[in-house]
């Protein structure tokens, strides 16, 4: 019998986070064990979900993992506390539909080579428009991550369930998976893309991850890390987009980036940031890409 534990990060963002938790204990007549991760906020969020919703397990926690470890060590927690069979990773600024939960879930009971489902989302700010209907689209040539359909009208070209990469904002993974691969890589830490990393490695360990469109939600797209393109929040992008290029992208696709793709971005940056007076856009780039090359090379985690 499936046994599921939702778990939600928030950091300084308690009015998202409760209106999350409202619409999820509203969306099904079934009660799964909720986890809030509190990554450090100074906001009061914790004391106020306690007081609105008293049967989420809050953990506030001192400082600010960042999203990987933080999502490691609430897994941690669920799976001590709770013995969960499944693992639901809901991003804080997500309203979801009835049913939600149990659409996500629905493949696994069919099918034991799927590791990992993901739910459709459209935009909080305009519902009739996806944000997300089938994972991610990479072109490492590009340095382009593109959610498929995103910003088209939702008029069901969509809504076929299919294989997929799936994006961490609404994803839910089977616990045993997740052990078996050591969780998302702290190497990507304070953010991104370790959920496409993940979902990549789940796949090259011959698991399935499958975008399922009947489990619907709302995605308000927010983000929690600085203040615009800064130089700290540039080399931070840049250094973990090179590391996740150099796991998952193939001699080829990784020489074409750096010998046409690369100098084409450096003269966008340089151009765009330029104009605003931005150079520690720039030097933040920069850095990233010195970063790397002073790395050892990436290993998997698992």
């Amino acid at each position: 019998m499936a046994k599921i534990v939702i778990i939600i990060l928030t950091f300084n963002q308690k009015e998202k986070t409760l209106q999350c938790l409202e619409t999820l204990y509203k969306s099904s007549a079934t009660r799964y064990q909720v986890i809030v991760w509190d990554n450090g906020s100074a906001d009061e969020t914790a004391v106020a979900i306690r007081q609105s919703f008293p049967d989420t397990l809050v953990h506030k926690h001192p400082t600010n993992l960042g999203v990987a470890s933080g999502r490691n060590a609430a897994a941690k927690l669920a799976i001590e506390t709770f013995q969960p069979t499944h693992l639901l990773f809901l991003d804080n600024d997500i309203l979801v539909e009835p049913g939600f939960v149990e659409a996500l879930y629905q493949p696994f009971a069919t099918n034991n080579k799927v590791g990992q489902t993901q739910a459709k989302l459209r935009f909080m700010h305009d519902r009739a428009r996806l944000n997300d209907a089938g994972g991610a689209r990479i072109s490492f040539l590009r340095w382009q991550v593109t959610p498929v359909g995103y910003g088209e009208i939702d008029r069901g070209q969509y809504d076929t369930v299919k294989e997929c990469i799936a994006c961490g904002g609404a994803m839910m993974v089977r616990t045993d998976v997740f052990r078996e691969l050591g969780g998302f890589d702290s190497l990507f830490d304070p953010f991104g893309p370790e959920d496409m990393d993940f979902s990549l490695r789940l796949q090259n360990a011959g698991y399935q991850a499958q975008y399922v469109p009947q489990a619907m939600a709302y995605h308000a797209v927010s983000h929690t890390f600085g203040k615009g393109y800064s130089e700290d929040y540039a080399r931070l992008k840049s250094r973990h987009w090179f590391k996740f290029m150099r796991r998952h992208a193939s001699p080829l696709q990784q020489l074409g980036f750096f010998l046409l793709g690369a100098p084409y971005l450096a003269i966008q940056v340089l151009i765009r940031e330029g104009r605003k007076g931005n150079w520690g856009a720039v030097r933040g780039l920069a850095g990233g890409l010195l970063d790397l090359a002073k790395s050892p090379k990436t290993k998997d985690v698992s």
